[in-house]
């Protein structure tokens, strides 16, 4: 079997293993942590302030992202450049505005966001996030211009150095003050070279045309990662709301992360394929056909697999605070039946923004009320299900989508049989690993 990244290096192989790396860096950060003598208290100030984080920018810098490579395929010339030039001040823009809001928005913000009258380090965690964020962009101008190496590259650098820059402060006795430090000095590094990159490939002219254009096509999409990631932002506030306990928080956090390598070449295939989907729909069908039973056939026995060691694995890996966390993690595994399947580049390959976002608002609904219901009736794992419920409405419907309103048919661009078989194994791995 030949891994998506092996071979002759695509853009897209390339994009798939920087999302590897991506998520193995989480979870490289999370296992240092858990052995680097920090209390679990401490863990969970970590994962707040991530999770601040994320609730505060997630939906936007991920919408824009998504948006780039459909309008940057329909521009010519030297408005291609321009448009390198403006993505990048929006990102710029946005991020400043951001900080000035946390900053000295701290006193209200961390209240509304945590329940908690304050947060440590919050403040220097605000910096590290304006040096960061409009960084974001650069695999992406790396991807346009279909430089696959340089992709890879930037993520093994990046990725490698954002482990050492936590870990090592740390270890060294500097406490998470000292990690925020180091985050914010390699953030102002990549923003440099980032601040090179839109020179070399950007043309500097500000086009408030091609802004519009820009933010009119990324603006559902803004508002449907909004609906979708506050899936999960709800979770961390629901069982923070509800149990109200630092040692709790953490263990759910570390139990509520799908398999990574999972999330990471599906969400890279999807966003690889939206280009070959626009310039032609029926061999970009085929391929993303293709692909995706090739990323079937390496997911789906990883994912059983997973499902019998994370038992024994996760006390070995982290520390006996986290076995708790073992049985959330199973729950959460079954979400790779759905992140392999992947109508939502088709549905932005026909311009359809506006679909994925009403599908969003439909799911993000129903994942509050199962949220509620099932935290009272089955505590953690009630809200693990309440996830996978909501994640398997979000693809059905968008299946439905385009079968009725843009006539692409299922099995045009899955194979219907290796994934049933495969479900059918997933779902039997669950029950039997749940003994």
């Amino acid at each position: 079997m030949v891994l998506p990244f092996s071979g002759n290096l695509s853009t897209s192989r390339a994009l798939q293993l920087f999302q590897v790396m991506r998520m193995g860096s989480v979870i490289a950060t999370s296992i240092l942590l858990a052995k680097s003598g920090l209390s679990t208290p401490e863990i969970g100030t970590y994962e707040m302030l991530l999770y601040i984080g994320t609730i505060l920018t997630f939906f936007w810098v991920n919408g824009l992202l998504q948006g780039m490579p459909p309008v940057y395929a329909r521009l010519n010339g030297d408005d291609r450049k321009a448009f390198v030039f403006n993505s990048f001040l929006v990102f710029l823009g946005i991020s400043a505005g951001l900080f000035l809001l946390l900053f000295f928005g701290e006193k209200w913000m961390t209240p509304i966001l945590t329940g908690k009258p304050e947060v440590p380090y919050f403040r220097i965690f605000c910096l590290y996030l304006l040096l960061n964020l409009p960084t974001f962009p650069v695999e992406y101008y790396y991807l346009l211009h279909e430089k696959p190496r340089q992709i890879t590259i930037w993520g093994a650098v990046v990725y490698g150095l954002h482990i050492a820059a936590l870990y090592v402060p740390v270890a060294s006795g500097f406490g998470l003050a000292g990690g925020f430090f180091a985050l914010s000095v390699l953030s102002a590094c990549k923003l440099t070279w980032t601040v090179v990159l839109v020179a070399r490939m950007g043309k500097p002219e500000f086009r408030p045309d091609l802004l519009r254009r820009y933010l009119h096509f990324s603006a559902p999409l803004m508002l449907n990662v909004l609906v979708g990631n506050f899936i999960v932002v709800f979770d961390s506030w629901l069982v923070g709301w509800y149990y109200r306990d630092e040692t709790t928080f953490a263990i759910f956090r570390y139990g509520s992360r799908e398999f990574p390598l999972a999330t990471a070449l599906a969400t890279a295939l999807g966003i690889a394929m939206i280009p070959r989907l626009t310039e032609n729909l029926p061999a970009g069908l085929q391929e993303l056909k293709n692909k995706t039973r090739r990323l079937m056939h390496l997911l789906f026995p990883l994912t059983i697999a997973l499902l019998f060691l994370s038992g024994p694995l996760f006390p070995m890996v982290f520390n006996a605070d986290f076995a708790a966390s073992a049985p959330l993690f199973n729950i959460y595994l079954l979400i790779t039946a759905s992140r392999v399947l992947l109508p939502n580049a088709i549905v932005l390959s026909k311009g359809a923004p506006r679909s994925i976002f009403w599908v969003g608002v439909i799911e993000l609904a129903v994942k509050i009320v199962l949220g509620f219901l099932f935290i009272q009736w089955w505590g953690l794992t009630g809200v693990a299900w309440s996830v996978v419920c909501a994640f398997w409405l979000e693809k059905l419907a968008l299946m439905w989508v385009l079968e009725k309103k843009h006539d692409v048919a299922t099995r045009s661009w899955l194979d219907t049989r290796w994934y049933a078989g495969y479900l059918a194994a997933l779902l039997a791995a669950y029950y039997f690993s749940s003994f």
